[in-house]
């Protein structure tokens, strides 16, 4: 009778098992197949995708390890490109946080997806933010985000293009001077050319959904 019993509860295990398996490769399978939001469905929810992307120019970068980095490291992947500073008390720290949420739940979720993104911090404070500088900090998030330096010139000039205004501090009054900037995460398509911005709340499953179908959309 207990012989009998046990091979009923496993039974039933057994089916349950079966039918969580079934409901989880739905869920999954609805999340992947789901349609693409349309350029007005991610307007809406703040990513602006460009009718026509744009060519821009950048010179004179180098990333956290002192090479040289320039357009062609921009290419063969999309990239989300935030433009902040290592003294930043808030905003920043919380966007790479944000940003390494996201690259966590694509890994989770859309595998493919995540092998073809890469995330970087623009320093709008180079004065203070030398490469040795970003390697302490940027990494420290997720290590393969990627921080770029170099001249405030030329760092100003990159940020206009990308529709991401900051005020250059060029001679502070004191060492803990903050720098105002705009919180957009610019991005560019596998091509190199920027492609659009999302603006703030940066929440990790409103950037997965916006990236997921601004994919689809390519």
């Amino acid at each position: 009778m207990d012989t009998e019993r046990s091979k009923g509860v496993k039974k039933t295990v057994t089916i349950l098992l079966a039918a969580v398996a079934v409901v989880l490769g739905l869920t999954a399978n609805k999340f992947m197949n789901k349609p693409a939001l349309s350029k007005e469905q991610l307007q809406q929810m703040g990513a602006v995708v460009f009718d026509t992307p744009r060519a821009f120019t950048m010179e004179g970068l180098v990333d956290h390890n002192g090479q040289p980095f320039a357009a062609e490291n921009l290419k063969g992947r999309w990239s989300l490109v935030y433009f902040g500073f290592t003294f930043c008390p808030d905003i920043c720290p919380a966007t790479l946080s944000q940003l390494n949420k996201l690259d966590a739940l694509l890994k989770e979720k859309s595998p493919e997806l995540a092998k073809d993104m890469q995330y970087l911090m623009v320093s709008v404070d180079p004065r203070r933010d030398t490469p040795e500088k970003l390697k302490g900090y940027v990494p420290y998030f997720n290590k393969d985000f990627v921080g770029v330096t170099g001249e405030i010139t030329n760092i100003y000039n990159l940020a206009v293009q990308m529709n991401v205004p900051f005020t250059p501090v060029v001679d502070p009054e004191d060492e803990f001077y903050l720098v105002d900037h705009g919180a957009n995460l610019a991005l560019i398509n596998p091509k190199g050319d920027y492609h659009g911005f999302i603006r703030p709340p940066l929440e990790p499953e409103k950037l997965m959904a916006a990236m997921t179908s601004i994919n689809k959309l390519k």
